[in-house]
């Protein structure tokens, strides 16, 4: 007989984890309190309801047979009054909804951003962008609303049901049992509803990320789209897409239209029962007329609910798939732990790389074995063909990734042994892609530091030559630039992206392709501002242009991710025959026909 596991093996075995359901409602348990206002006025709501039946009955039976015209009024302005109370708490809880509904979007909303900012590269590399856009706009919204419907709508559905229930029973129990007959059908038609429903609207939630990925592929992408005349193609992958996305939808909505007048059917066997059996009753004198006119308003108050619950579940089974979503990223373990490590004191800047290997997954190694070396304040090139791993060693000095093998030491220490954040605060890093946000320059600029004065802006401005077009701007520093900086030209977003890593003014700086794109005056103006910054800082600077760097102190060689040589210029000329090629083919005039590759 096999033995039960000890409490060490219970510990050591993964916890399952909540389900979305209990997730959701301790996630809406921090605003409990005006959660609970809006239980109490949904509970008195709910109780004015019942006050227009019993005027009913009092007109029926008393005042009309009796001839009371002087209770005529009295009934009728406590009608009015229930009424008026209804109504008014109606509108209490309206606003107290609103507020609700969106605190728990922001609460959720703020959660999974900063989750989704705090995630490693790793994880953006194996999701597409529209699908994560679509949990953060369409999901939360959702996710949401089940708290909400199942609050707002659910509850006091159920309590309205419950307190009808109680007063019929109280008026006539066997009237009552005879109305309730269709319920127990009523409650298994929703619950194989959403049994059948769930999967298909995980379906579409999932269909839906993939549309919304194709389609921020075509803002994305709509220069290249048009410069290939892409358009056609473009939409029938779109179309393709699409076509998955109404397919479930369909599904769902056959469901939907099955089971909305089935319960309705059901629904409307309780009061012909009703009808059937009173007027029996009224006839052999045993029920009242005016009972079984407060009976019929009573089934409306008892079946109103159970239809609006059938939208709730439908609205439940729905969200529940968004929720799953959500809580997918919420539960992610890839977080960066960015306090982690010590923080950095002083930076001298001295780094090396010892036999470092590195790839994004395990078929596509990009480094293999690579050493180097850059001294405090010096300026060091890498150079090579695409694709040889310049840019990942960038990558890896800011601890976007952890090697496999191997070590990267700073100032003697290994790069792990430092909090993510003060490593990242002492680098700036000027990427290939020149990336702007969509704000002013002013706003782009103050990324680098965010208390700068604009004294300290056109300083930063001016090292990298880009002060004279941002002069000429409307607004100057307050010019929108536009979504990824599209009003501006590739030149000038990149010298916006190089002053906002001087404005940061961090111990070591890299420039990846950084004067990839500019003129041959910004370029020579540009080497003339990196004289002067390597003389107190740390420069690494990746370049197809050979010409930006033949004066750095010492040129790395990369092809096929490993380093080939490194030295000056003039060495490697001598001593590295793949180095000798590059500088063939970038120094050599234009036309000139050459046997090198």
């Amino acid at each position: 007989m096999r033995e039960p596991p000890d409490k060490a093996t219970l510990a050591s075995l993964p916890l399952t984890p909540p389900s979305p359901t209990r997730r959701l409602l301790a996630f809406a348990s921090g605003h409990w309190r005006i959660a609970l206002l809006q239980f109490l006025l949904a509970v008195c709501g709910t109780l004015l309801m019942f006050v227009f039946p019993g005027v009913m009955q009092w007109f029926i039976d008393d005042i009309i047979p009796n001839k009371r015209a002087d209770l005529i009024w009295q009934a009728a302005g406590l009608a009015l009054a229930a009424h008026t109370g209804r109504d008014f708490l109606f509108y209490l809880r309206t606003r107290v909804n609103a507020v609700f509904e969106q605190r728990m979007i922001y609460d959720l909303r703020a959660r999974l951003h900063r989750k989704i900012a705090r995630m490693g590269l790793a994880w953006f590399d194996q999701r597409s962008s529209g699908d994560v856009l679509t949990r953060m706009a369409e999901d939360v919204p959702a996710t949401q609303r089940v708290v909400l419907e199942g609050i707002e709508q659910g509850v006091t559905a159920i309590l309205q049901i419950v307190i009808t229930a109680v007063v019929m029973f109280l008026t006539n129990a066997p009237l009552t049992w005879l109305i309730l007959l269709p319920t127990p059908l009523l409650a298994a038609g929703g619950w194989i509803y959403s049994r059948l429903l769930a999967p298909r609207a995980r379906l579409a939630r999932e269909a839906s990320g993939e549309m919304n990925a194709m389609l921020f592929d075509t803002v994305a992408g709509i220069r290249q789209i048009k410069s290939y005349t892409y358009e056609d193609g473009q939409q029938e992958r779109f179309n393709t897409t699409s076509r998955g996305l109404r397919a479930v939808q369909l599904r769902m909505m056959s469901a939907a239209a099955v089971y909305g007048p089935l319960m309705s059917f059901l629904g409307s066997t309780g009061l012909v029962i009703l009808l059937a059996v009173g007027s029996a009753w009224c006839v052999e004198e045993t029920l009242s007329l005016g009972e079984l006119m407060k009976f019929i308003l009573l089934t409306g108050f008892l079946y109103e609910p159970i239809t609006r619950l059938h939208g709730v579940n439908q609205n439940l089974v729905t969200g529940m798939a968004s929720a799953r979503r959500v809580f997918e990223v919420l539960d992610e373990t890839g977080e960066e732990d960015l306090e982690a490590g010590v923080p950095l004191g002083e930076v001298r800047g001295e780094i090396r790389f010892e036999e470092v290997i590195f790839g994004y997954g395990p078929s596509r190694t990009i480094l293999r074995g690579v050493s180097l070396e850059v001294r405090p304040q010096q300026t060091v090139a890498i150079v090579g063909a695409t694709g040889s791993g310049k840019s990942t060693v960038f990558q890896l000095l800011n601890r976007f990734y952890d090697p496999q093998g191997g070590s990267i030491l700073l100032d003697g220490k290994p790069l792990t042994d430092f909090s993510k954040i003060s490593l990242r605060d002492a680098i700036s890093y000027v990427t290939q892609d020149a990336f702007l946000f969509a704000t002013t320059v002013r706003g782009n600029l103050l990324l680098g530091k965010h208390d700068a004065t604009d004294e300290e802006i056109w300083s930063a401005l001016r090292l990298a030559c880009a002060d004279e077009f941002v002069q000429r701007l409307e607004g100057q520093l307050d010019h929108e630039v536009g979504e990824r900086g599209m009003r501006l030209s590739g030149g000038e977003r990149q010298r916006l992206a190089m002053a906002r890593a001087f404005l940061k003014d961090a111990p070591i700086l890299l420039l990846d392709e950084a004067t990839s794109a500019v003129d041959n005056k910004s370029e020579h103006l540009i080497q003339e501002a990196l004289e002067k910054l390597r003389q107190n800082r740390t420069c690494l600077v990746i370049a197809h242009r050979l010409s930006t760097i033949v004066e750095a102190d010492r040129i790395y060689v990369m092809k096929d991710g490993e380093v080939l040589g490194h030295g000056k210029h003039e060495e490697l000329i001598e001593t590295s025959p793949y180095y000798a090629e590059l500088a063939h083919a970038a120094f050599a005039p234009p036309g000139l026909k050459t046997d090198r590759p």
